[in-house]
C-alpha cells in the first residue's frame, strides 16, 4: 500500500514539475526571441562607415534669401549655414539605417579644422553627369552644321551637355589619412546647392503654385578614391515655403534618398565589376 501511494505521489509530482518547466520555457523563449530582435535591430553591424563632408559655403548658389530672411529674420550668411546644416542632416538621417555615417558639421565629430583641411585639399570642376548624353554645338542641329564659322571667324562650339560640380583630390594625403582618423570607408562629397525660382504659368510670383527648383551635386568614392557614384539630383518645392529647417526635412530628404539610392547602385555595379575581374582569364 505504501509503495503505491509512494508511485502515486512520484507521478504527480513530476506531472506538476514536467508542466511547470513546459511553462517556463515558453516563457523564456519568447522573451529572449523579443531580446535578440530587439538586440539584432539595434546593434546589426553596419554596411559601411561613411564620411559626410558638406558643401563649401561658397558653393551655395541661391535666389530665395530675401524670402526667407522675411520670413525667419536670419541673415545670409546664417541661411547658407541653415541650409548646409539641413542638407548634412537629410543625408545623415538618409544613410543611418543601414551604414554608420560621421557628420563634421554637427555632432560629436563636428570640426571647422578638418573641414578646412578637407576643402583645402580638393578642388572642383564641370564635369559630364554620368550617362548623358554629350551634346556640343547649337541647340538646333542646322546651327550645328552651319555656325562653325561666322563672319570670317572661327566660332567655338558651345557645349549643352548636362553637367555637375565634381570634386577633385588634389592632395594624396587626404583620403588616407581620414581613413585612420575615422575608420572610414567612404567618402559623401556634397559639393554645390542650387536653389532657384522656376518659371512655369503662375502670374502671381506669391502664388503657392510658383515652384523653386533645389539641386545637390554630389559624388561618392571609396578610402582609394575610387568612383561609387556621382552626379546631380534635383526636386522642387513651393513658393511658400520659407524655413530651411522646413525645406531640409521635407525636401532635402527627397534628395538625400535619391543620392542613397544611386549609391547603392554604384556599389552594385563596382561589385559586379570586380567579380567579373576576378573571374576573368588569366592572360597567357
Amino acid at each position: 500500500m505504501k509503495n503505491r501511494l509512494w508511485y502515486i505521489f512520484c507521478l504527480a509530482l513530476f506531472a506538476v514539475m514536467q508542466a511547470d518547466a513546459q511553462s517556463n520555457t515558453r516563457g523564456i523563449s519568447a522573451d529572449t526571441s523579443g531580446r535578440i530582435l530587439a538586440k539584432n535591430s539595434n546593434d546589426a553591424s553596419p554596411s559601411h562607415k561613411i564620411l559626410l563632408i558638406p558643401f563649401y559655403p561658397k558653393m551655395c548658389m541661391s535666389e530665395i534669401g530675401k524670402d526667407v530672411h522675411a520670413s525667419t529674420h536670419l541673415e545670409y550668411d546664417q541661411i547658407i549655414q541653415e541650409f548646409r546644416k539641413q542638407m548634412d542632416l537629410a543625408m545623415y538621417t538618409a544613410l543611418r539605417k543601414n551604414n554608420a555615417p560621421i557628420s563634421l558639421l554637427q555632432g560629436r565629430y563636428k570640426s571647422d579644422s578638418v573641414l578646412s583641411y578637407i576643402y583645402g585639399s580638393t578642388g572642383y570642376n564641370y564635369d559630364v553627369v554620368p550617362g548623358g548624353v554629350v551634346d556640343v554645338g547649337a541647340p538646333d542641329s542646322k546651327a550645328q552644321k552651319t555656325h562653325y564659322i561666322k563672319n570670317g571667324q572661327l566660332q567655338v562650339p558651345v557645349d549643352y551637355s548636362k553637367r555637375f560640380m565634381n570634386v577633385s583630390i588634389s592632395n594624396p594625403k587626404l583620403l588616407p589619412g581620414l581613413t585612420k582618423k575615422y575608420s572610414t570607408d567612404t567618402y559623401f562629397f556634397i559639393n554645390e546647392l542650387d536653389i532657384k525660382n522656376v518659371d512655369n504659368n503662375a502670374q502671381n510670383l506669391d502664388d503657392a503654385t510658383y515652384r523653386r527648383e533645389v539641386t545637390v551635386h554630389y559624388c561618392i568614392m571609396d578610402k582609394d578614391g575610387k568612383s561609387i557614384a556621382k552626379g546631380l539630383v534635383k526636386t522642387f518645392f513651393p513658393s511658400n515655403e520659407n524655413d530651411p529647417k522646413e525645406i531640409g526635412e521635407k525636401y532635402f530628404s527627397i534628395v538625400a534618398n535619391a543620392i542613397l539610392k544611386d549609391y547603392t547602385q554604384g556599389l552594385t555595379i563596382n561589385n559586379l565589376a570586380d567579380q567579373q575581374k576576378k573571374q576573368a582569364p588569366a592572360p597567357k
